[in-house]
């Protein structure tokens, strides 16, 4: 059976000093992610989903446990091969676009092949191949500031996809959108990951959002509070979304 494309074994995040106020964000969470899932991390304000998503994205370090994403365990890296790790094998979509407004459409999409040393005569064709994926090849020659915020996300989903990355992570991707923008995106996202086998991880508080992945996993207080597949309908998945929210809110630990 092929390997996990993200294995997380007993993940522990500690803030603060042994002896003072420590606070424990994550308390042992177990989880893998197959090559070519979707899958979505909800949870309360708190409840360690933001923490969670910046330790497998090297952003944090986890105080214990072992994070392994294509097969490399993150946790024993140091700051540089992170730095290397993070540029070549994860993709991050943002709330917030975070696209470099003097720079094209295009310039953002081929920025994380630039800062690899990539050739110029290669980074074209892949630029053009994953904006022609995501519908936004019209745009390439417009600046940010010149697209709408639907562009500017299928923009950012572009540049995190550009370099080929082993998984794709969310950060309340549709958090900035309109309705209507946020399900061109998701369905864009449903398209990369169906279609092209693009492995993601989306953190979300939006039930209607979750109803788009596979597979969600709830957390509550730090830990794995539950876990849900999508067997029927996106429809009938949205109303169980709700019902273990709703259980959630009134679960006390």
């Amino acid at each position: 059976m092929q390997a996990p494309v993200v294995d997380i074994q007993n993940v522990k995040k500690v803030y603060g000093k042994k002896g003072a106020n420590q606070s424990h964000a994550l308390r042992g969470v177990s989880f893998a992610i197959r090559e070519g899932e979707f899958v979505g991390i909800m949870g309360p304000s708190g409840s360690g989903k933001t923490t969670l998503l910046n330790v497998i994205s090297t952003l944090d370090k986890a105080t214990e446990g072992v994070i392994k994403i294509a097969g490399s365990d993150i946790t024993q890296m140091k700051q540089g091969e992170l730095s290397d790790f993070r540029s070549q094998k994860l993709g991050f979509i943002f709330q917030d676009f975070n696209l470099i407004e003097n720079l094209t459409i295009y310039e953002n999409i081929a920025l994380p092949l630039s800062l690899q040393g990539v050739a110029s005569r290669h980074i074209g064709p892949k630029v053009q191949k994953v904006a022609e994926t995501l519908g936004i090849e019209s745009i390439l020659q417009k600046y940010p500031s010149e697209v709408s915020g639907g562009q500017k996300q299928r923009s950012a989903a572009a540049r995190a996809l550009v370099h080929e990355p082993a998984i794709i992570l969310g950060d309340e991707p549709t958090g900035a959108l309109d309705s209507k923008n946020a399900v061109s995106l998701l369905e864009a996202m449903t398209n990369l990951n169906e279609e092209h086998g693009v492995s993601i991880m989306m953190v979300t508080h939006d039930a209607f959002s979750a109803s788009y992945c596979q597979r969600i996993l709830f957390i509550q207080d730090g830990e794995l509070y539950k876990e849900i597949k999508r067997t029927a309908s996106r429809e009938a998945f949205y109303k169980e979304i709700l019902d273990v929210l709703a259980d959630l809110g009134t679960h006390k630990s």
